[in-house]
């Protein structure tokens, strides 16, 4: 009724509603748990959402919702594999022409794309259904049922037709109800309110009609009840023995609901007076819903709809395998909010390590008080050498104060709130289990759930008196260090102050953890657990994380491109391994090359091909990877992209084992071949194809149990980083999951989100990133990664074409070079019918708006749809991905060229074979000679563009190193000197074959060289560099490329200079040169660094800005 009512006054709008039953009908109508929307609240901030249940007393009957399934599953198979058969039949697939019809199965909406499951998706085995009673129904109805919707509701409304029946009946199951589900529930948050509707009241006295008469009425006529009923009686002792007061029953009522109301809703006739009631209705729920979420977010336990439909189904898990465990709400809260990137975020996480992994405090009783002392020369020696590396003014005492003392109050405010435990406890129960945002009225809990005793949260520690005394600790402690440090700055002056305070800061971290216990558990992904202030980005073979300027500190830099550590500063002592550590880094200003791989299934074998064209002109020995600094890649392109980045196959190895893959995934299932039979088989199963078989190969080729990002390994860390895509089956949003770790951004500010655990446990394996970016429903099902439950659905959905994704990655990983140009973009299409053309854009695509920036009017619909409905239509804008690569380029406006505004220096190129057929299905497995065939073709009719290709990701190699200090005015402008350096010089190797590439370029009287030029200027001539047979011979023989230092000399300040490199003697097709920049260029040599400076000056003006402001409450 309250769905109908107000969904009428919504004109053009249908909400669903539970369907009721006739008066006449015996069987229960509904049939397991439904949830739908508000209409007057569903477009708020807050919207309410029902959840609908069999009745409590519906025994083993089955409901006719339940009985209408399996007729229901029919119909969708024949209709759902029609519709997907329908797109992909005719030889592939293809967008739909202007003016075409769709099929009739896809529903018009805004919301087309968002993954809408079926009705009946969110099943699960119930684990403990073993004997007889267990598995009936009506068991599952009572004990499970409750277990869930006690737990998560905000409101529970009774509806009772009797009200003579009250005390027999529905106090009975009131109080059963929440008596079995009371303590199966850990730091709940609020106890939700109970409403009992008294339905079809005839001949009461007006004042009834008002619910605060109608509640006191009720409640004083049951108030003697827990003196009459024995079970009641039974209840009401064991509330008192926790030390709660039972007087009545509306103190036994209040031990498990925050509050009781009581509402009369009339019989039929009574129209006006129904319409009031129900208004009434609607208000109180909505204020009772307000009361809760205001006691949820006082204790900062509000969650967003995505979040609460992920706790929903963590308890749905959770309460399947288990119903006498308790459900922890911290626990699983915690899980899925990630610690802030910042100073406090960083102590915060360090805090909770040392409280779950650390022996020594653990036996001394892991207090507030221990643990926050404990960390107190780690935090000092943190400060002093963050103070330093940011060459921050004044003393660090003062800094202190004036910069990081807010950040060490909200570490341990969080920790006091969310991870310290109450301090209550009984010689019988144990210790309370409840931490202070948890702590409910409810009372004190054990680990088994039980409330043994009344009282809110007990602290072992007075926070207003311990941060006091905290900070003081921490400001002698940081005087210590500063007298240490000005000590040996007058000793070593042959060191800098950064080395010195490392080599300080080094001493107390050794201390430090050795005083922890075993050092290997101290393992973060979101902090650097070896200065608190940076992001972790770099793997060490031991398994710990160090950000870039520790690994800068603690290890030896071989070259521009490499550094080498031997030992963890955590840990020294205890060499990594032999030969050291490598770890690749990107040169100052150097630029960033980019590859970027569209999804199609079984045609993913084109992107491969094309790839050998570009090695095969790069000649034996070097591979693509090595002249990319990023790739990403969605669906059969992330697959890819992770066979060559993460695992470092060779393309070879790629097209091998790509061409098996799509043999093993795409193994159909049984039945195949009978009709209906078929189509039900896929349903039942919910995909088209095999999953087991697919998922055994990943594992088999991407090493099982290797996390994506992190881990102790013994491999070389990889200088390719990688992002694949994927789309949450929950929340229906894009997301990346990556083998490395970047600055996060402010909520909202990008289409798509990162993916990354701050436990390193229930990090992504690379098999199971591999499976995720390609879970294309309907072919295979949607993946559920097994440590937390969490779907996942192929990236395609949101980003076939994932240009977008790396250009925004690119600017985001590294900030030096965010407002330039990449030196190359690469984006490798699956091939297109050139017989076809595309009539739609799709930003006109109301998805592609909406995760676009741009606008689209929603439409007053508001129905189901079902996932394969959208699979149907997705499959239609396939074939887009050109049109999406040209709206890129569009978007990026003069940035797809570079700052002077030269249209012919292109650095987005974009390889997209065109066909003379329409291109085959994505599972079209017998399809694979013809494309392979088909793009040689492609290759070689375009030989030129490939090989310009390849020669710019040679040029892109080489880097100019500018010599520290060196620029300075001199007569009619500026100079500085550096030298022109190739990234490979760590590895001797690969310079060797790129001296066997140069000795190639050799024709006739033309030998490769470097131009030199400041560009906007004719007043100079520009200067040649040559590569000749000297530097090549060394490069090819003895693996070293070396050049002579170069003077760069400009007229003005702010000129630009351009380093390129001539590999031919003629212009290539594209930039219609032949002249090819080098990593970097072209680049504002002499003020450069000055704007560097400028954007570090700025990040600590917003942090000492920003810094938040600290109360105690």
């Amino acid at each position: 009724m309250l769905i109908d009512r107000l969904g009428m006054r919504d004109h053009g709008t249908k909400y669903p509603s539970p369907v009721t039953s006739s008066n006449n009908d015996r069987l229960p109508t509904t049939g397991d748990v439904h949830l739908y929307a508000d209409p007057k609240t569903y477009n708020t901030q807050t919207p309410v959402l029902y959840a609908d249940c069999e009745g409590l007393d519906g025994g083993e009957t089955i409901p006719r919702g339940l009985r209408h399934r399996a007729k229901e599953k029919e119909d969708v198979a024949i209709g759902l594999l029609n519709d997907v058969t329908n797109v992909m039949s005719k030889g592939g697939l293809r967008l739909q022409k202007s003016g075409s019809s769709r099929p009739p199965s896809v529903v018009e909406t805004s919301s087309r794309r968002k993954l809408h499951k079926s009705r009946h998706a969110s099943q699960r085995d119930i684990v403990w259904a073993v004997t007889p009673e267990t598995k009936k129904r009506e068991y599952a109805v009572m004990r499970l049922y409750p277990r869930l919707l006690y737990t998560f509701s905000d409101v529970v409304v009774f509806v009772l037709r009797n009200p003579r029946a009250f005390e027999s009946t529905v106090l009975d199951k009131l109080l059963e109800w929440g008596s079995a589900s009371i303590d199966k529930s850990l730091n709940q948050p609020a106890l939700p309110h109970a409403i009992i509707a008294l339905n079809a009241t005839d001949n009461v006295d007006d004042e009834e009609w008002d619910i605060e008469s109608a509640t006191k009425r009720l409640l004083d006529d049951i108030s003697d009840a827990i003196y009459r009923e024995p079970r009641f009686q039974e209840q009401a002792q064991l509330w008192r023995d926790t030390g709660r007061t039972i007087k009545s029953t509306k103190d036994l009522l209040y031990c498990y609901y925050a509050s009781i109301s009581v509402i009369r809703i009339p019989s039929r006739g009574r129209y006006m007076l129904m319409d009031t009631q129900m208004e009434k209705l609607f208000q109180l729920i909505n204020k009772r819903c307000q009361w809760s979420l205001m006691t949820k977010k006082q204790l900062r336990m509000l969650a967003t709809a995505d979040k609460l439909q992920i706790y929903l189904r963590a308890a749905y898990d959770h309460f399947a395998r288990d119903l006498s465990t308790p459900f922890d709400f911290i626990k699983e809260a915690l899980k899925h909010n990630p610690i802030p990137q910042d100073f406090g975020g960083n102590i915060l996480d360090l805090a909770i390590s040392i409280s779950q992994n650390s022996k020594d405090i653990a036996q001394k009783g892991g207090t507030t008080e221990r643990i926050f002392e404990k960390m107190v020369p780690m935090i000092s020696s943190c400060i002093m050498l963050d103070s330093v590396r940011q060459n921050l003014l004044g003393t660090t005492v003062q800094l202190l104060n004036d910069a990081y003392v807010e950040f060490c109050h909200i570490a341990l405010e969080d920790f006091a709130n969310f991870y310290a435990p109450c301090s209550y406890s009984s010689s019988r129960y144990g210790r309370c289990c409840n931490v202070k945002s948890g702590h409910s009225q409810k009372g004190h809990q054990n680990k088994e759930g039980r409330i043994f005793s009344g009282g809110g949260y007990q602290s072992d520690v007075n926070l207003q008196e311990f941060g006091s005394l905290w900070i003081t600790q921490i400001r002698t402690h940081l005087d210590q260090l500063q007298t240490q440090l000005y000590k040996l700055s007058h000793s070593l002056q042959e060191q800098s102050e950064n080395q010195i305070a490392a080599r300080l800061h080094r001493e107390q971290l050794t201390d430090f953890y050795r005083s922890l216990g075993n050092v290997t558990d101290f393992v973060s992904h979101s902090t650097c657990f070896s200065c608190l202030r940076e992001l972790p980005e770099h793997p060490l073979p031991c398994g710990h994380v160090l950000c870039l300027p520790c690994i800068e500190a603690y290890g030896i830099k071989t070259s521009g491109t490499s550094i080498e550590v031997d030992q963890c500063p955590l840990h020294p002592g205890q060499p990594l391994r032999e030969p050291p550590w490598t770890i690749s880094i990107k040169p100052p200003h150097a630029g960033v090359r980019v590859l970027c791989l569209d999804g199609g299934g079984v045609r993913g074998i084109v992107e491969l091909y094309v790839l050998k064209a570009i090695e095969r002109v790069l000649g034996d020995g070097l591979r693509i990877q090595d002249f990319l600094d990023l790739i990403v890649g969605t669906s059969t392109g992330g697959i890819i992209a992770l066979g060559l980045g993460v695992n470092n196959w060779s393309v070879d190895e790629c097209i091998n084992n790509f061409k098996e893959l799509c043999s093993e995934a795409f193994t159909p299932r049984e039945l195949v071949g009978i009709p209906v039979l078929e189509k039900l088989a896929i349903v039942n199963h919910g995909s088209m194809y095999k999953t087991k078989p697919f998922e055994a190969l990943l594992k088999q080729r991407f090493q099982g149990n290797r996390p994506l990002f992190g881990g102790a390994n013994n491999q070389n860390e990889m200088s390719t980083k990688v992002a694949v895509t994927s789309t949450t089956l929950i929340e229906q949003h894009p997301v990346i999951l990556t083998n490395y770790n970047r600055p996060d951004t402010a909520e909202n500010e990008l289409p798509y989100r990162l993916v990354r655990s701050n436990c390193p446990s229930r990090e992504f394996k690379v098999w199971e990133a591999a499976r995720a970016t390609a879970a294309a429903p309907p072919f295979f099902k949607t993946f559920t990664k097994a440590n937390d439950k969490s779907g996942y659905v192929d990236g395609a959905l949101y980003h076939n074409c994932p240009v977008a994704v790396a250009h925004h990655e690119r600017r985001m990983i590294w900030a030096d070079t965010a407002n330039t140009v990449p030196d190359i973009l690469l984006s490798i299409g699956t091939g297109v019918n050139t017989l076809e053309h595309v009539s739609q854009s799709p930003r006109h695509d109301p998805d592609f708006a909406k995760y676009h920036g741009t606008s689209s009017k929603p439409k007053k619909t508001f129905l189901p749809v079902q996932l394969g409905n959208i699979v149907v239509g997705r499959f239609d804008r396939l074939l887009a991905c050109s049109t999406i690569w040209a709206d890129f380029l569009t978007d990026i406006g003069p940035q797809a060229y570079h700052q002077m505004g030269n249209r012919e220096d292109r650095r987005y190129i974009r390889v997209n074979p065109g066909f003379q057929f329409k291109v085959p299905r994505l599972d079209a497995v017998d399809s694979l000679s013809l494309l392979i065939a088909e793009t040689r073709k492609y290759t070689n009719d375009n030989k030129k563009k490939i090989r310009e290709i390849a020669h710019r990701l040679v040029a892109s190699s080489f880097f100019f190193e500018k010599d520290f200090g060196t620029v300075r005015a001199v007569e009619d402008g500026f100079l500085c000197s550096g030298r022109i350096r190739c990234r490979f010089s760590s590895s001797p190797e690969k310079v060797k074959k790129l001296g066997y590439f140069f000795r190639g370029c050799l024709q006739g009287t033309f030998e490769p060289h470097f131009v030199l030029e400041e560009i906007g200027t004719s007043t100079r001539e520009a200067q040649q560099i040559p590569v000749g047979e000297t530097i090549i011979n060394d490069m090819y023989i003895r693996g070293v490329f070396t050049m002579r230092n170069l003077r760069v000399f400009v007229s003005k300040e702010l000129s630009t200079t351009n380093i390129s490199l001539c590999l031919q003697p003629g212009p290539y097709p594209i930039s219609r040169s032949a002249l090819l920049p080098i990593s970097g260029f072209p680049r504002d040599l002499m003020n450069e660094d000055i704007h560097l400076q400028g954007r570090h000056s700025l990040r600590l003006k917003i942090f000492l800005i920003n810094m938040p402001k600290y109360t105690y409450i």
